[in-house]
């Protein structure tokens, strides 16, 4: 009996934090072993055993507060975007630089005056009066040099040229007057071989029988060949050099001219009659120049 009120006991306490459901509940599973136990045989006629559960350790939920988790930061992956490579630039290669060796010519003959020595010789003749024309002739001459680059120079020069057949009378004299251009084969060298090719006049004057008679000339001439210089320190120079010519003759009126001869030579007609079979071919004459002079630098 104590058991079971002791048990009532505890079964109402339990229910105390419950609803009025519960109480009820609690009240009647203490009542029946109660009635069991006063009249037990009533009980066990007129009704079956209830069982009711019973609660025990109904305890109020305890409340944990968790703190959220941190945050957590994810780095975004780069994007990879695929570029092609560019195309290839081919840049060509430079050209080779070749050093040239420097030049030793030295503007030490920039302008120079020389003093010369002549001799020509000319085929053919002038006027056909006498088969003494075009004798050989000897003369000197004046000219002035300049070297203008290490292979190139020019040269103006002027002559007096003589020539004469004293048993005949006969005198020829002839004044070239002419500009040429010379060509070095080294830039700068004490012996520098060297061409030239140059045009220019000739004035010449013809006297027959001591003067009796006389006829002046202008002439084309020109000049083609080569020559040596050999150099004494910076200013000075020697040199010589072989030319061959070609004159055009420029006679003139033919009838004029027999006039005149004959005229001259006192009527003597048969004197002059070679002025009639002077031909074209005549008016050119072909020949050569030897050279030979000094050169003085500054």
């Amino acid at each position: 009996m104590n058991n079971e009120n002791r048990l009532c006991g505890e079964q109402l306490a339990s229910v105390r934090s419950f609803g009025p459901a519960a109480i009820v509940a609690a009240i009647v599973a203490a009542t029946v072993p109660m009635i069991a136990a006063i009249a037990p045989s009533l009980a066990q006629a007129q009704h079956p055993p209830v069982y009711y559960p019973v609660h025990r350790g109904y305890y109020r939920q305890r409340v944990v507060v968790v703190p959220p988790p941190p945050p957590v930061y994810i780095q975004p992956q780069p994007v990879r975007v695929y570029a092609p490579p560019p195309a290839p630039v081919y840049v060509p290669a430079p050209a080779p630089v070749v050093m040239q060796p420097a030049s030793t010519w030295r503007r030490h003959d920039t302008l120079g005056v020389s003093v010369r020595v002549s001799g020509t010789g000319l085929s053919g003749h002038k006027l056909s009066l006498e088969d003494i024309e075009n004798p050989g002739m000897w003369g000197l001459g004046l000219a002035f040099r300049s070297r203008v680059s290490p292979h190139w120079g020019i040269e103006l020069s002027a002559d007096y040229l003589r020539g004469q057949n004293s048993e005949r009378g006969f005198v020829q004299q002839t004044i070239p007057v002419m500009l040429s251009a010379l060509v070095f084969i080294f830039e700068d060298s004490a012996i520098n071989p060297y061409g030239l090719f140059g045009v220019g006049v000739d004035f010449t004057k013809l006297s027959y029988q001591d003067g009796a008679f006389t006829h002046s000339l202008l002439e084309v001439a020109g000049a083609l060949g080569f020559g040596v210089q050999v150099k004494f320190g910076q200013h000075f120079a020697i040199h010589a050099d072989l030319r061959f010519l070609t004159v055009w003759n420029n006679i003139g009126n033919i009838t004029e001219i027999n006039n005149k001869c004959i005229s001259a030579m006192g009527g003597n007609a048969a004197y002059c009659s070679g002025l009639n079979s002077v031909k074209s071919e005549d008016k050119f004459n072909l020949g050569a120049q030897f050279q030979a002079g000094a050169t003085y630098y500054f």
